[in-house]
């Protein structure tokens, strides 16, 4: 749709948000949401997807740094701020949830998309705009975002997001270490288990596992556990920090 985001305000438009029948999605929804489990909505575009479906990736790219579109970029984004907390209060209005979740890959095999720089003065106000509405609804807020991002880390801090569950190509044990005291969580998504692995084998696992990371900000989202692996972390978990 654009190739330069000065361009935005003549090409895009927003949906009328008003105009949607709130009140019967929450009414079809109400069973489905109807659990003691965190009830979570995604959001699929985060700022820099969204502005990489527009423009495509180059474009996005340059119009990060180009100082004739700086101007635009900012309006927009603010703009788009505006229109996600929108969605956000209607969507927390009619549905029972506990959590919002957005997508935006910042990153590729090697690095990121962009510098650290760039993320702190062109994407984190608008995100920090966005997690603060998020925090007064009583929500959390999960980012994902793929690709190798260590170094971008303190952005994902600053924006106000409650926790990263990164790509194991990300090393969580640096990362857990260096941002330890800071209110940031990292969801591990791999423990290790060999498919084949016996009880007494699953449990060990599951205990070094506990024992490496009960002291740093690491949750688990593991692909690869099993329901005795998590049952354990689960009890470990209660008695250390609950003492029950």
């Amino acid at each position: 749709k654009l190739t330069d985001i000065n361009d935005w305000e003549e090409v895009l438009t927003f949906p009328d948000l008003d105009a949607l029948d709130w009140e019967a999605s929450g009414k079809a929804n109400a069973d489905y949401l109807n659990t003691p489990q965190l009830n979570q909505l995604a959001l699929l575009d985060g700022f820099w997807e969204r502005l990489i479906s527009l423009m495509d990736v180059e474009n996005a790219a340059i119009a990060l740094i180009d100082e004739d579109q700086e101007d635009a970029l900012h309006s927009f984004f603010d703009k788009y701020a505006d229109f996600m907390i929108d969605y956000v209060r209607h969507a927390k209005a009619v549905y029972d949830l506990d959590c919002i979740l957005i997508h935006d890959d910042w990153g590729h095999q090697k690095g990121g998309f962009f510098s650290l720089d760039t993320a702190m003065e062109k994407i984190v106000p608008y995100y920090k705009r966005l997690t603060d509405a998020v925090h007064e609804m009583g929500m959390l807020f999960e980012l994902h975002s793929c690709g190798l991002n260590e170094a971008l880390v303190p952005a994902y801090i600053a924006a106000g997001f409650d926790w990263w569950a990164p790509q194991p190509i990300n090393n969580v044990d640096m990362l857990s270490e260096k941002y330890k005291d800071y209110p940031f969580y990292f969801a591990c998504q791999t423990i290790g288990l060999a498919p084949d692995a016996s009880e007494e084998e699953q449990i060990r696992v599951a205990t070094a596992w506990f024992e490496k990371y009960k002291d740093r900000h690491v949750i688990s989202s593991f692909m690869d556990a099993t329901p005795l692996v998590m049952n354990t972390i689960y009890k470990l978990s209660r008695e250390y920090y609950c003492g029950a």
